[in-house]
């Protein structure tokens, strides 16, 4: 597909575009706006480089792409209750989102798109890595697609699964960012199809992952890890992968009914700032 407000270079052959020559400021353009997420549909994740946006804008581009979604686990922003502040300290060890996952599967409603800006990052590192969801379920043999075409995945928010602990004991580590309702996680609970249907695309994706997903409706934790693991491992191979690098003014969307994403916990010793905005309530199907 050609692009006639923007210019977009893909980033890998799964999925992944880097956009410039756009301003997001811009209120008008239709066309720009048009090409904007005709790129978002077509790439799955992108990233508009040089961007100068303040909170209020994060909020409007996010408009765009559907109304905005509360994260339980994180204050938001004074006077901007949807955005927050994703902060690694230049001492802190560990930071926000390191595990692949698609953002906040445990909710009834979990959002279409993620947005995250790049106000401060570090020198080296930080980077974000991603995968097709929807390429890895093409990749399957059709008895497995049969075998798990009817099977619904139940989704805890209390990081059963991560690794040093579940959500009370990450929380405990991230002290800069503003968390909260750890001792609640357990309660955010979902079910929802290991395989989706993009209502845009109409394409098949995988929607399942370890850090999230603890088990198959209908079916106990150990009959149901060693394919939710394997379905996991599968995702993130690297043929399905793409690698975004960040910079200050930097904005990238992704979708969350096609994608997983793992922030790399590479860059001790530097500041990390940026603020995250998911939009579009969406109940797979």
């Amino acid at each position: 597909m050609t692009y006639k407000t923007m210019e977009v270079r893909p980033i890998a052959g799964a999925l992944g575009a880097e956009i410039d020559g756009v301003n997001l400021k811009d209120r008008d353009d239709s066309l720009m706006w048009g090409e904007l997420r005709r790129a978002f549909l077509e790439y799955h994740v992108i990233a508009v480089r040089g961007q100068d946006l303040s909170p209020a804008d994060l909020m409007r581009v996010g408009g765009k792409f559907g109304e905005p979604c509360y994260y339980p686990f994180a204050k938001g922003m004074e006077g901007f209750p949807f955005i927050t502040e994703v902060i690694k300290e230049q001492h802190e060890k560990e930071n926000f989102g390191n595990d692949w996952h698609t953002d906040t599967m445990y909710l009834d409603k979990p959002p279409r798109a993620t947005l995250l800006y790049a106000l401060e990052t570090p020198a080296k590192g930080g980077d974000t890595l991603y995968v097709n969801t929807a390429a890895a379920y093409d990749a399957l043999s059709d008895g497995m697609k049969k075998m798990i075409g009817g099977l619904i995945g139940v989704n805890s928010g209390g990081l059963k699964h991560k690794r040093g602990g579940p959500r009370a004991a990450h929380h405990s580590r991230i002290q800069t960012m503003a968390v909260q309702n750890a001792d609640q996680a357990d309660g955010y609970e979902s079910k929802h199809p290991i395989v989706r249907t993009h209502p845009e695309t109409g394409r098949k994706a995988l929607y399942v992952s370890s850090l999230h997903t603890i088990r198959f409706d209908g079916m106990t934790e150990e009959e149901s890890k060693p394919i939710i693991d394997w379905l996991d491992h599968h995702c993130i191979e690297a043929e399905y992968s793409c690698r975004v690098r960040w910079e200050p003014g930097q904005l990238t969307l992704w979708d969350n009914r096609c994608t997983l994403h793992n922030a790399i916990n590479d860059y001790h010793g530097y500041r990390r700032q940026m603020r995250r905005l998911t939009v579009g309530p969406e109940l797979p199907r």
